[in-house]
């Protein structure tokens, strides 16, 4: 039995080291805070945290499949100088706003997802066009730092619940286990992995290396949004 969850664990030993060094740094962390253990102190690096983890995912889908999305930054600096414009007003004017901000990521993930798999440009090439677009529109839209949003909205992503649970890691924990787990064990999830091991390979199996590799960008595109949505 105990080889049996041995065997079973081995694969994922990655990031439970991952995990077990983020823990040992935190904790570090922790006792070098002038504040000590707090729920403010929670909350500010749970926000920052996330705020990463939501980028790093989206880098990480186009990675899966030998690709490389260099859009992704641009994409969320983009994304944050629209929510400053569009995330205000009265409720449904926010939720509009959000929605505008998330069809903005995935639009521009199909952009990426389209002149790499259409237009067969290297990832790295048409990504980095595409991050220069949206960088000079980014500066288009907030030329100087100002802007606003909707505090009862900020506060319900950033705050906290009974200051102990931050918002921002149940947003991250929704999109992991609305998004990310789903697609990594989907067909599409398991066809990206297959690309990315090797891509003649996985068209002799007939994995759909086209679709997946353009879902790939699109997810990349929501995801960037995500964090620009959340640093804002």
């Amino acid at each position: 039995m105990k080889r049996d969850w041995l065997y079973r664990l081995a694969p994922e030993r990655g990031p439970f080291l991952a995990l077990g060094i983020w823990v040992v740094m935190f904790v570090v962390f922790l006792v070098k805070h002038p504040a000590g253990f707090s729920g403010n102190v929670l909350n500010t690096a749970a926000n920052k945290g996330a705020l990463l983890a939501l980028v790093a995912m989206a880098q990480t889908l186009p990675v899966l499949t030998g690709g490389l999305d260099l859009s992704v930054g641009m994409l969320f600096v983009l994304s944050n100088c629209l929510a400053s414009n569009v995330v205000v007003g009265t409720s449904l004017q926010t939720a509009l706003g959000v929605l505008l901000v998330l069809a903005l990521g995935i639009g521009c993930g199909a952009l990426n997802g389209s002149l790499v798999v259409l237009g067969r440009l290297p990832p790295i090439l048409a990504t980095l066009a595409t991050g220069s677009i949206a960088s000079g529109v980014a500066l288009w839209l907030r030329p100087e730092p100002g802007g606003n949003i909707n505090e009862e909205f900020a506060d319900l992503l950033t705050g906290s619940i009974a200051d102990i649970v931050p918002c921002s890691l149940l947003l991250l924990a929704g999109a992991v286990l609305l998004v990310w787990l789903p697609y990594r064990l989907s067909v599409w999830g398991r066809a990206a992995y297959a690309i990315g091991s090797s891509t003649p390979a996985a068209h002799l199996s007939g994995v759909p290396v086209a679709r997946a590799t353009f879902l790939t960008y699109v997810l990349a595109g929501l995801f960037a949004s995500l964090a620009g949505l959340l640093l804002t």
